[in-house]
C-alpha cells in the first residue's frame, strides 16, 4: 500500500483541524515506514517500540527523534528507502554539505507533487501569475543541487496547470542572469527571480549598475537557502522600487532533506510587525530571535517543537523522515491562536492563508564557543544589518573562535565591504561595538563574560574587499569557520 500523497494543497480550505489532519498522516506514515523501511524497523528494534502501540499524539510525541548521526549514517541509502530499494526514485540530490559531509537524497513523484503544489500556490495566490505574463529567472544552483531544479520542476508544473509562466535558468551565473532579464523582461508582464538571498541581491545591484530600471517592471523575488530579517527585505524591496510590499517578496523554508516545507505569505510580514509591537504580553516569540516566520501545510509536513525551541519535522520525504530532527531551532504557532490575540487586520488576512505558522531562530549548529558559551551567526549578522554603516558592508562575513600564541581564545569576525569601500580603523572599530552592544542584549551569558573578563571577550574585526571571503558556487555560505 502506498502512502497517499496530497492531493490538494489550498491554503484557504486548511480549517480547524488541519492539526489533527496533519497528525493522522503522520501516524499513517509511520506505520507504513515502521512496516516497509528496513532502516527503520531496524531503529524501533533497537529502542524496543512496538509500532503497534503508537496511536495517538502523546504517543507518537513519545517516539525517539531521527538525525544524520543516529540515523541517516548509520545505514545505507537502500535501507532508508521504501522497500530496501531505490525502485521508486527518479532522481538523486545532494545536500549542500553546510555542516559536514554531502548526503545523498533520492525523490520521486510523490515528493515532486506536494512541492509542486505548494509553489502554485505562491505563484498564483501571492506573484499573480494567474494575471498577463511571467518570466521566472531561476537562478537557484543547478546540478545535483536540489533548489535550481525542484524550483524548475515547480514552475513547469504551474505553467502545466494554468498560468503564462516561462521559466529561464542561467543558475548562479549573475552576468547571464542579468542579460536574459535585459533582453527578455519586455516581453513580459513580470519577472520573477529565484535565489539564494546574497546572490539575489548580487544581481538586483549589478543589474542596477548595468542600466536596469527594475522600479519600471514588476519585479518579484522569490529566494530561499537561510532566513532574512525584515530590515534585509525592506532594502532589497527598496531596490526595485516596491517598499514594503508583500506580494514582492517570497523566502522559501526548504532543506536538502526534506525539500520545500514551509513558504512566506503576505500574512507573514504583517504578522512580524503586529508580533513586534505586542511584546512580551501576547505571550509569542521575540521577533529580534526570530530569522523567519512561513506558513506551511500540516497534512504535506508534520512539525513539532519540541521542548519549545527544536523543530522536529515527519514527512514523505524521497527516505521517508519520523520525528527528523531538522537542527532548526524554533516555535510553532496555529493560526486559531493568531486570529485571537491580533487585531482585525490579521483576522481578516487569516482567510487566505489558514494555515499554521513555524517560526525560525536560527540553525542550532550555527554557532561558535567563545569560554564555554555559544556566539550565534543571528546575533552578528543583526548587529551588522543594523548598524549605522551597514550601507557600506556587502552582507557578508565569517565568525571563528581561534587560539592566540599564549593559547588565549580569540573571537574573530572577517567582514566584508562593499564595492569601492576601503578598510579603516574607524569602522572596524564601530562594527566591533556595534557586535558587542548588541550581544550584550541578545545574550545574557555574553553580558556576563564581558564584565568579568572585558577586552578577550571583544571580537577582532578583519575588515575585507568585496569579493575576498570566498563562496563555493552552487552551496550556502558558510558563515562559520571552522579551525
Amino acid at each position: 500500500m502506498e502512502v497517499p500523497i496530497i492531493r490538494a494543497l489550498n491554503p484557504r480550505s486548511a480549517s480547524a483541524n488541519s492539526k489533527q489532519r496533519g497528525l493522522t498522516r503522520a501516524l499513517v506514515l509511520f506505520r507504513e515506514a515502521a512496516r516497509r523501511v528496513p532502516a527503520y524497523k531496524d531503529f524501533l528494534k533497537k529502542h524496543r517500540i512496538n509500532p503497534a502501540k503508537i496511536t495517538n499524539a502523546a504517543e507518537f510525541a513519545s517516539l525517539p527523534t531521527t538525525d544524520k548521526p543516529n540515523y541517516i549514517t548509520k545505514y545505507s541509502l537502500e535501507e532508508l528507502s521504501w522497500d530496501g530499494s531505490l525502485s521508486s526514485a527518479k532522481y538523486v540530490s545532494t545536500s549542500s554539505g553546510s555542516t559536514g559531509t554531502p548526503f545523498f537524497w533520492p525523490r520521486g513523484e510523490r515528493q515532486d507533487a506536494v512541492v509542486n503544489m505548494m509553489m502554485q500556490r505562491v505563484f498564483e495566490d501571492i506573484f499573480d501569475s494567474k494575471k498577463g505574463s511571467t518570466l521566472f529567472v531561476d537562478s537557484f544552483a543547478l546540478g545535483t543541487w536540489i533548489a535550481g531544479l525542484e524550483f524548475y520542476n515547480a514552475a513547469k508544473w504551474t505553467s502545466e496547470h494554468g498560468n503564462r509562466l516561462v521559466t529561464v535558468t542561467p543558475g548562479i551565473d549573475r552576468e547571464e542572469a542579468i542579460r536574459l532579464i535585459k533582453e527578455l523582461s519586455p516581453l513580459f508582464g513580470r519577472v520573477v527571480i529565484g535565489g539564494y538571498p546574497p546572490f539575489v541581491k548580487d544581481i538586483i545591484e549589478h543589474g542596477s549598475n548595468d542600466g536596469i530600471h527594475w522600479e519600471k517592471m514588476d519585479t518579484r523575488l522569490l529566494v530561499a537557502g537561510e532566513g532574512v530579517s525584515e530590515l534585509w527585505k525592506g532594502r532589497i524591496l527598496a531596490m526595485i522600487g516596491k517598499p514594503e510590499d508583500g506580494k514582492s517578496f517570497v523566502n522559501v523554508f526548504g532543506m536538502a532533506d526534506s525539500g520545500i516545507v514551509a513558504h512566506e505569505t503576505p500574512l507573514c510580514s504583517l504578522l512580524r510587525k503586529c508580533i513586534t509591537k505586542a511584546g512580551a504580553d501576547a505571550d509569542m516569540p521575540d521577533m529580534d530571535e526570530v530569522t523567519g516566520l512561513y506558513q506551511y501545510y500540516p497534512t504535506a509536513r508534520y512539525f513539532e517543537d519540541v521542548d519549545g525551541h527544536s523543530l522536529v519535522l515527519t514527512s514523505d520525504a524521497g527516505l521517508p523522515l519520523i520525528r527528523y530532527d531538522t537542527r532548526d531551532a524554533g516555535v510553532i504557532l496555529s493560526h486559531q491562536k493568531i486570529a485571537s490575540v491580533f487585531g482585525n487586520d490579521i483576522r481578516a488576512n487569516l482567510g487566505a492563508w489558514r494555515m499554521p505558522f513555524v517560526a525560525l531562530f536560527g540553525r542550532k549548529d550555527l554557532s561558535v564557543s567563545l569560554y564555554a558559551l555559544q556566539i550565534y551567526v543571528e546575533h552578528v549578522k543583526r548587529a551588522l544589518e543594523h548598524s549605522p554603516s551597514a550601507s557600506s558592508l556587502s552582507g557578508l562575513f565569517t565568525i571563528s573562535v581561534t587560539h592566540t600564541k599564549r593559547l588565549n581564545q580569540q573571537f574573530s569576525i572577517s567582514v566584508e565591504l562593499a564595492r569601492g569601500v576601503k578598510p579603516n580603523t574607524d569602522l572596524a572599530q564601530s562594527l566591533g561595538e556595534e557586535v558587542v552592544a548588541t550581544l550584550c542584549r541578545m545574550n545574557s551569558e555574553y553580558a556576563k563574560l564581558l564584565a568579568s573578563i572585558g577586552k578577550p571577550a571583544k571580537p577582532k574585526i578583519t575588515l575585507l574587499p568585496l569579493g575576498d571571503i570566498a563562496t563555493v558556487p552552487g552551496k550556502k555560505h558558510k558563515w562559520v569557520k571552522r579551525r
